[in-house]
């Protein structure tokens, strides 16, 4: 686990290793999840990139995600 300090205009440095172990550069789109007490910092998924590509589609994974995290998040 890092640890990383916020500077005085709210910024972080996400360490090297983890930028390159998610292949992440310069215009990397990041999401940002609060879940209790936890800051969650997630890699922009490329089927989100297929905006108007069966939206129902796209809908029912969203909330299969979303299901995924809460179960995560009740086993801790």
């Amino acid at each position: 686990m890092e640890r990383i300090t916020i500077s005085s205009k709210g910024q972080i440095v996400i360490p090297k290793q983890v930028r390159d172990a998610l292949n992440l550069s310069e215009g990397s789109k990041l999401t940002v999840e609060l879940r209790g007490w936890e800051i969650v910092l997630s890699k922009e998924a490329h089927w989100k990139k297929l905006r108007g590509a069966g939206g129902n589609l796209m809908k029912r994974f969203a909330d299969f995600k979303k299901e995924e995290r809460d179960l995560e998040d009740s086993r801790s």
